[in-house]
């Protein structure tokens, strides 16, 4: 949404440029889970314990993410990512914030690994927000970010929610078995493409 709100584009046009990556990757999906998965029927346990609530995290969060909006209304993104950071490390002790120089330098390929890379370590959105300082919301940015994703745990906060849904340590183990040759095979897959537009 952000990527989309900055690159001047209307919806169809945003969305027509992420088409290829979508399309690429929604195939390779759909064949990992068609080797990945026996033939079997889902047994759903509603009887399990779900996490412990912490009152005071979840409402500082919500107020975390309150400051955040206000930021990025204001135009303070970067501003706006370091302070919600902040509030991490003090609430969570579990935030990593690089600090980037000289992004804007880079070529095509070193922007296309750093902001995939960048991913891996403080999540693909916080990643966008932080390379929109240096770089242009272009096509480029958009596919990397987004198969950023992938790989490690803390590429895309959907999977911190979709595991913690599962309620199965060992399953955070497997998950990587699957997530991190989808990254590379998404990079580079992704890059080429983006090549041959």
């Amino acid at each position: 949404i952000l990527l989309w709100g900055r690159s001047g584009l209307s919806f169809a046009a945003f969305t027509w440029q992420m088409a290829p990556l979508a399309l690429v990757m929604m195939l390779s999906l759909m064949a990992v889970c068609w080797f990945a998965f026996p033939d079997k029927k889902l047994q759903y346990h509603s009887g399990t314990t779900g996490p412990q609530w912490q009152p005071r995290l979840v409402w500082s969060c919500l107020g975390l993410y309150i400051v955040f909006l206000f930021a990025l209304e204001l135009k303070y993104e970067l501003a706006g990512v370091l302070l919600v950071a902040a509030g991490f490390v003090v609430l969570a002790r579990r935030v990593l914030v690089n600090v980037l120089h000289s992004v804007s330098t880079l070529s095509q390929p070193g922007l296309w690994l750093t902001a995939i890379g960048l991913s891996q370590f403080i999540s693909n959105v916080p990643s966008t927000i932080l390379l929109l300082n240096y770089v242009p919301p272009d096509t480029l940015l958009a596919w990397a970010v987004n198969i950023g994703g992938f790989g490690l745990l803390p590429g895309s906060l959907a999977n911190l929610i979709a595991l913690r849904m599962a309620n199965d340590r060992r399953i955070w183990w497997r998950f990587h078995v699957w997530s991190i040759p989808m990254l590379v095979w998404a990079a580079a897959i992704g890059f080429g493409i983006f090549l041959l537009i």
